[in-house]
This record gives C-alpha cells, sequence and structure tokens, in this order.
C-alpha cells in the first residue's frame, strides 16, 4: 500500500512539471517585479537614454552611408555625361570621316576617267598623235595621276582605320554605360533599403523617447508623490495607496462592441489585413467622454501615436488584484500621470477618426480601444511588451454586450 502511494507521488509530481513545461513562456521586464526599487527604476530610465543615443548614432551612420551613396550616383551621372558628349564626338567624327571618305571615291573616280581618256589608242598611235613635248607631259600626268590615286587608297586606309578605332571606342564607352547604368541602380536600391532602416531606427526612437517619458514621470511619481526611497520597493512604497475597487466598468456611456479580443481579419486603409487584437472595440459618437473603468492612478500617457493615437494607462486594485487598464484611440486626454481618479473620472474623449486623427495609422473609424493586463504598470511591468505579455481578454472581468452588440449606459449587464 505504500509503495503504491510512492508511486502515486511521483506520478502526480511528473504530471505538475509536464503541466508547468507546458505553459507557453511569456517575456517580463529583466528587473524581479516584486523587488522592483526607486534606484533600479533611475537604473532603467539611464539605459533608455543609452539606447536612445545608440539609436541616434545608427540614425546618423545610416544617414552619412545614404548621403555617400547620393553622391556617388552623382559621380556617375557626371561620368554617363561625359561618356555621352565622348560618344556623340566620336559618332561626328566617324559621320566627317565617311563623307570624307565618298569625297576622295569621287576624286579617284574622276582621276581614273581622266586616266583612261589620256590613255586611249595605243603606243604607235601616240607617237604620231603627239609630239615628243606631248609625250613627256602625257608621261607627267599619268605620274601624278597615280601618285594622287595611291595618296587617296592610303588616306581611306587611314580613315577606315580611324573609322573602326572610334567604333570600338563607341562599344567600349556603351559597355562602360551599361556597368554605370547597373552600378546606379543597385546604389537606389541600396538607398532605398537604408532609407527603410534609417525609418524603421526612427520609428524605434519615436518608440523610445516615448517610453523614456513615461519612466521619468514614472520616477517623479514615486519619488515626489509617494516619497518612495531609492532602495524601498515600490510595492512597499504604494502599499494601500492605490484606491481600491470592486468592479471594472465599460469606458463609454454608449455604443456598440466592434470588435472582439482575439485574431481577426479587417479592411486598413483599403487592404484586407489580419492581426491578433489584444482588447475590445467599443464604437460610438466622436468626441463623447471616456471614463476610468475603475479607481485607480494614471500610470502612462503616451501622446498621438503612428498607431494608437492617445493613449492613457491606469492602474487599478480591484478586488485585492492589481490590473492595468488601457485607453487608445482618444482625441485628446484630460489627465496627467500621477493623478486619482474614479470610475467616474472623464479620462479624455473619443477618437479613432481618419479624418480627425489623421496621426493615428491604425484606426478605421471612431472607436476606443480598451485592454487590459496584469499587475501594474512601472512595477510589475513597464513597457509595452511587458503589457501585452500579461494581457488577457477583457471579458474575463468586463461585462459586455456580444460584438455587434449595442449598450446605452455603462453598467448594464448583457
Amino acid at each position: 500500500m505504500k509503495l503504491l502511494k510512492k508511486v502515486s507521488y511521483i506520478v502526480f509530481a511528473l504530471f505538475i512539471m509536464l503541466v508547468e513545461l507546458s505553459v507557453p513562456y511569456k517575456p517580463q521586464d529583466n528587473v524581479d517585479a516584486n523587488s522592483m526599487t526607486l534606484r533600479q527604476l533611475k537604473a532603467k530610465l539611464a539605459e533608455e537614454e543609452a539606447e536612445l543615443q545608440a539609436n541616434k548614432n545608427k540614425q546618423n551612420q545610416t544617414q552619412a552611408e545614404i548621403n555617400a551613396s547620393k553622391k556617388k550616383i552623382e559621380q556617375i551621372t557626371e561620368e554617363k555625361t561625359e561618356i555621352a558628349k565622348e560618344v556623340d564626338d566620336l559618332t561626328s567624327e566617324i559621320e566627317t570621316l565617311n563623307k570624307e571618305i565618298v569625297g576622295m571615291n569621287v576624286e579617284i573616280e574622276d582621276i581614273i576617267k581622266y586616266y583612261q581618256i589620256s590613255e586611249i589608242g595605243d603606243s604607235a598611235e601616240l607617237e604620231y598623235l603627239f609630239s615628243a613635248e606631248d609625250f613627256t607631259d602625257f608621261i607627267y600626268r599619268m605620274a601624278i595621276t597615280e601618285q594622287l590615286t595611291e595618296y587617296n587608297d592610303n588616306k581611306i586606309k587611314e580613315y577606315n582605320k580611324k573609322i573602326s578605332e572610334n567604333e570600338s571606342k563607341t562599344k567600349e564607352l556603351a559597355n562602360k554605360r551599361k556597368e554605370l547604368n547597373n552600378k546606379e541602380a543597385e546604389l537606389e536600391k541600396y538607398i532605398s533599403s537604408q532609407q527603410t532602416s534609417l525609418k524603421k531606427t526612427m520609428d524605434g526612437a519615436l518608440d523610445i523617447e516615448d517610453e523614456i517619458k513615461a519612466t521619468k514621470k514614472q520616477v517623479d511619481l514615486y519619488e515626489n508623490t509617494y516619497k518612495c526611497k531609492l532602495d524601498e520597493t515600490i510595492d512597499e512604497c504604494t502599499a494601500g495607496k492605490l484606491p481600491a475597487d470592486t468592479a471594472f466598468y465599460r469606458p463609454i456611456v454608449s455604443g456598440r462592441v466592434s470588435s472582439n479580443y482575439g485574431k481577426r481579419t479587417y479592411k486598413l486603409n483599403g487592404r484586407w489585413t489580419s492581426d491578433f487584437h489584444y482588447g475590445l472595440d467599443f464604437s460610438g459618437s466622436h468626441g463623447q467622454n471616456v471614463y476610468a473603468s475603475a479607481n485607480g492612478v494614471v500610470a502612462a500617457i503616451f501622446k498621438k501615436t503612428s498607431c494608437g493615437g492617445n493613449m492613457v494607462y491606469i492602474n487599478h486594485l480591484v478586488n485585492g488584484k492589481k490590473y492595468t487598464t488601457g485607453y487608445y484611440h482618444l482625441q485628446n486626454y484630460t489627465v496627467k500621470v500621477g493623478d486619482v481618479v474614479s470610475s467616474s473620472t472623464v479620462i479624455g474623449h473619443q477618437g479613432g477618426s481618419p479624418k480627425y486623427e489623421t496621426w493615428d495609422g491604425c484606426s478605421t473609424g471612431s472607436h476606443v480601444h480598451f485592454t487590459i493586463s496584469t499587475g501594474n504598470w512601472g512595477n510589475e511591468f513597464r513597457s509595452y511588451s511587458g503589457f501585452i505579455a500579461r494581457n488577457f481578454n477583457p471579458r474575463n472581468v468586463l461585462n459586455a454586450p456580444a460584438l455587434g452588440g449595442s449598450f446605452t449606459n455603462r453598467t448594464r449587464k448583457y
């Protein structure tokens, strides 16, 4: 019986190990959430600032490479212009030489005709027809004719040789121009890729700058509002200072559920796209009040981001558990980091309209994206990636109609 119990315990232990191994790992921030201190938060801020400087250095280096490539293209353009001029000169010279050859051929034909006319009759007849003086003149003219013909022949050979050289040179220049065109195309392709890389780096810098701003506000909040000591954990420092609540309410008074949590396919900027949606979308009238979904403290604010627009994050303590809610696509926000809010506090107004919030590239219409995670921003995590790692379906704690369903208050249950 004892042996059976031991075997059962071993099997149960192995089962627990397998279950733990099968749970997908979600990356968290490097600092242990429950032991983060103000000193560690400040160290993180210094790391972010160093990362931003490295990003700026990379931007400068990439821009320098782009400028150098553009300079090379300018040089290639100048070289191609010189080649084109040289080809024109060679072509013009070939045309001139060909005209000269035609003229010489005409001269040779005239000389030959003259020679043939002068040669009429045989030598016996010439003795009777010409005097000794005329005959001497005839011989002289024949000699001159032969010399001129030979000179023209040599000149034509010389011109033909020059034409052949020019044609070869023209072919060489054409090949060189082709090589330059290929090199120019490669440089333009390289510049395009570098410009894409530069844009990503610059976008990354904006993200880092946003994180730095949020972290600075967190440092200020814990240092000046909560009066945390450098080596006191944030949990210890803020214990009992976060307003408690018992439930979450919908962030707007009236609207409908336009998108659920999870995988989805939709049309964005005229193109079908698929992604994982980390929240619930509540569509409604543009500009209406957006409320905090429960009592809490404003933890972070991001202004006019390219995907999400104005975003507000609020820390909560609901039924003894810590949560962070996020509100995206706001037309504006009316709170600041550190503000204590209640479920009746207006934190901003609904935006998300491509017509008005032109900076927000991830919205197809007026709505509020409501998202939630376990833990508090600035303690258990302190970045968007940390927030997403703890994200879950808002329907687990927030009552809302089914997809497409409408509501006219914040509290009715569905």
